[in-house]
């Protein structure tokens, strides 16, 4: 009879993840696990860094490595009035012609749940968590910046608006919007798993 004692489970998806901060961290831990795929995505925590310049040079110089089978490298970060340094990194992925996928939001990552609750008019990071508080009274950016899922009742709508927000862009940087939701992108490929 042989063992199971020692084995690896086997991902369908493992996501290198660079990221900006807490809030992004927990909401993809928390979406995973309420999506049931805790058993076949990974989420690997490489680096965290609250500059997107170097969030993206770090992704770039350690892809090659952290590619396995079934992994993809993602970079997930806000805009949060650092143009410049957005507008950098975005190029620095997008020039690299590496396989790294970008999770990119603007204003913030805040404009995500709100797009769930029907609210997708906001293009200012201090109105994003304004509102976000008013709908999840224990979420503080500060002092406690995670999400309440059970308050976010709207995938399906958040995900079609992020879409037309990037059509809309007809082939654009994301970092000429006024607002972008591309976390869809890396929620998305986790659904499909």
């Amino acid at each position: 009879m042989m063992s199971n004692f020692g084995q690896r489970p086997q991902f369908k998806l493992i996501i290198q993840l660079f990221y900006e901060g807490k809030t992004e961290l927990d909401y993809l831990q928390k979406f995973i696990s309420q999506q049931h795929k805790n058993a076949v995505v990974k989420l690997n925590k490489i680096k965290n860094n609250q500059n997107p310049r170097i969030l993206a040079q770090e992704a770039i110089n350690q892809c090659d490595d952290l590619k396995m089978d079934h992994s993809e490298v993602w970079v997930a970060f806000d805009d949060d009035g650092r143009d410049a340094e957005v507008k950098e990194a975005i190029d620095l992925i997008n020039k690299s012609g590496k396989d790294i996928h970008i999770a990119f939001m603007k204003p913030c990552i805040e404009i995500w749940p709100l797009m769930h609750n029907g609210i997708d008019n906001v293009t200012k990071q201090a109105t994003a968590q304004s509102k976000l508080e008013s709908i999840m009274p224990y979420y503080k950016h500060d002092r406690n910046p995670y999400f309440e899922l059970n308050k976010m009742p709207d995938y399906e709508g958040a995900v079609t608006k992020a879409k037309q927000w990037q059509t809309s862009l007809s082939g654009a940087p994301e970092y000429d919007s006024t607002k972008f939701a591309g976390i869809y992108k890396l929620t998305e490929k986790i659904k499909s798993i």
